[in-house]
């Protein structure tokens, strides 16, 4: 499992997620990813890649306040116990909250959160590492960019845009840069 969280966090420090986002923006991913997987616990459906999905943003999230997700989660160190998946999602819905705008409390609500997912897994038949293997593999080529904090597929309309805009900063940057060297003359 480490050596998948290393992946994942190096393909998000390959396309600036890590440094290029705020926890907040991260925050947004990881609702809407959360909401995914609500969708799909309550309608029955597979839901290991929305299990991972949430596991991904958690680890860029973890990184950005400073700590890496492989140290605070042990896979033996709990009871299976089978609790309704429509419970756990309630449980985990207050604690991706709190996880999100409470920087002090996360590395305790973040032990708390790879609990409840790995217990979703299990009440699927999965197990946590199937399913953040198959969101990695779902990830692993997209290319894209950060601007404003969001990531951009390539495969987005949007992407052209963000392009254009990123070029127009780019060339402001430039011609202030040359203005302020002009003025010291």
């Amino acid at each position: 499992m480490n050596e998948l969280i290393s992946k994942i966090e190096q393909w998000a420090s390959d396309r600036n997620i890590i440094k290029g986002s705020k926890p907040i923006d991260q925050a947004m991913k990881l609702f809407s990813e959360f909401g995914e997987l609500a969708d799909n616990v309550g309608k029955g459906r597979d839901c290991r890649d929305d299990i991972g999905d949430v596991f991904v943003v958690l680890t860029i999230m973890s990184r950005q306040y400073g700590f890496a997700i492989s140290n605070f989660f042990n896979f033996d160190s709990f009871d299976k116990l089978s609790e309704n998946n429509k419970i756990l999602v309630q449980y985990l819905a207050g604690d991706l909250t709190q996880f999100a705008f409470n920087e002090q409390l996360s590395v305790y609500v973040l032990q708390k959160i790879l609990k409840t997912l790995s217990l979703i897994a299990y009440n699927n038949g999965y197990d946590l590492m199937e399913c953040v293997q198959i969101a990695y593999d779902d990830i692993k080529d997209r290319k894209g960019l950060m601007h404003n904090g969001v990531f951009i597929k390539e495969s987005d309309p949007a992407y052209q845009d963000a392009l254009d805009n990123i070029e127009v900063d780019k060339r402001m940057a430039t011609q202030k840069r040359i203005s302020v060297n002009l003025e010291d003359l």
